[in-house]
């Protein structure tokens, strides 16, 4: 009887953990046009109060929140792709452990300028600790969140994404002719820079590679 309940409790925590997160996606769509107060050489966006900004350079940023990190990084890929190859779909991470996914939201939102954008959110779980995923067209976020800290942190991403204008014409000029960018090794290295010293990345990821090893 006891296991049981234990497993009743898990089905009522997660029910109640995805129509939260739901409920950050639908609230957001309805949500005004928020002014911009972040700028850089490719990309402006509005940083919600309470979210520091770390570290960044000119295609990533490392945010913070409460005991909780997130990276944005600006999808070269992605808006390369949209320019000149309009009919592939989004390629995603491809190396998180699908069996640790949590949650799952494939939609559209519109931005700050009224410009619809599909995205994929997901959250991956391991003894209490989660990995969240976003990706757009134009933009990638990598999260590490306590529990007491994911769905605020969700509407946090979630907000910049809306917020961000990603300067298209300059970043394909700097970046179209250049070889393919190693997503997945950029991608793993911004998660163990994101996770405190008690996280693993490798928890997270099919067969659980070492980080940085290819597939």
């Amino acid at each position: 009887m006891f296991f049981i309940c234990i497993l009743l409790s898990g089905c009522v925590a997660q029910e109640d953990l995805s129509k939260r997160l739901d409920d950050v996606f639908a609230s957001e769509q309805s949500a005004e046009r928020i002014r911009r107060n972040s700028y850089s050489q490719y990309i402006d966006y509005y940083l919600p109060s309470g979210t520091g900004e770390l570290e960044g350079d000119m295609l990533s940023s490392r945010f913070s929140y409460n005991s909780s990190n997130f990276v944005m990084d600006i999808n070269i890929s992605g808006i390369i792709n949209d320019r000149y190859y309009k009919d592939q779909e989004m390629k995603d991470e491809g190396f998180f452990d699908p069996s640790k996914l949590v949650y799952e939201r494939n939609s559209t939102f519109v931005d700050a300028e009224g410009i619809s954008h599909e995205y994929t959110y997901r959250v991956y779980s391991y003894e209490r600790q989660y990995l969240t995923y976003f990706q757009s067209r134009d933009l990638l976020f990598y999260g590490y969140a306590s529990l007491s800290d994911l769905v605020d942190m969700t509407s946090r991403i979630l907000m910049i994404a809306k917020s961000a204008v990603v300067r298209h014409n300059e970043v394909i000029s700097a970046y179209s002719s250049k070889t393919e960018v190693d997503y997945e090794k950029k991608q793993v290295n911004l998660f163990e820079t994101i996770m405190p010293v008690n996280g693993n990345v490798n928890d997270f990821m099919i067969d659980g590679r070492e980080s940085g090893d290819p597939q």
